[in-house]
């Protein structure tokens, strides 16, 4: 009788183990598989960006005192061939802190993307992938930061520097305190000096 019961405690006490690794092994994996997606999210934002903001300025020759029309930490609005046609074309790249992006995840916003095509009808893009800050500042050719907010003289800037975090929409875990999630995040930061900025 003795050993029977020592069999089935063991028994329980295996059985246990093997729930909780099962769990632990579900739990890393959900983990794992949710911060791919942020990274992916992060990487097909980072793309668009770095691809743009490196164009500013292409093929822009007379008539415009800078390349950028307008720059503050969150805005900024520039000119450039960006579609190899030979036209000077406009993007407008603005983060809105104010509106909530509909996700689960409560810090993410929108970051909206305007493209005005010469002698078109301007497109807006909204680009809603977990972005939680994206923040703009520009440098002077020696690399001094300029303060001002927004740009007084954007024909002073010549090197940008982006950067943002992106956050997965939807929460990996659920926390026994309410509204309180666990969302796995990302930073980047980029600097960049568009070598045709004028």
């Amino acid at each position: 009788m003795f050993d029977v019961v020592c069999s089935a405690v063991i028994g329980g006490i295996v059985l246990f183990m093997l729930v909780g690794f099962n769990s632990t092994i579900v739990e890393k994996a959900g983990t794992q598989t949710v911060k791919v997606m942020t990274q992916s999210n992060l990487t097909e934002v980072t793309s668009i960006l770095e691809y743009e903001f490196r164009k500013m300025g292409y093929r822009v020759l007379g008539g415009f005192d800078s390349s950028i029309m307008y720059a503050d930490s969150n805005k900024i609005r520039f000119i450039g061939d960006f579609r190899n046609q030979e036209n000077i074309d406009t993007v407008i790249y603005y983060f809105d802190i104010t509106k909530p992006s509909g996700k689960r995840n409560l810090n993410t916003h929108i970051l909206y993307r305007t493209y005005i095509p010469k002698g078109s009808t301007p497109t807006t893009q909204s680009i809603n992938l977990g972005i939680t800050q994206f923040r703009l500042s520009y440098y002077k050719m020696l690399d001094t930061i300029l303060t001002a907010n927004p740009i007084p003289q954007p024909s002073q800037i010549k090197v940008l520097k982006i950067a943002l975090n992106v956050e997965s929409t939807e929460p990996y875990k659920e926390t026994t305190m309410p509204y309180l999630k666990l969302n796995p995040g990302v930073y980047w930061e980029r600097t960049i000096r568009p070598k045709n900025l004028k």
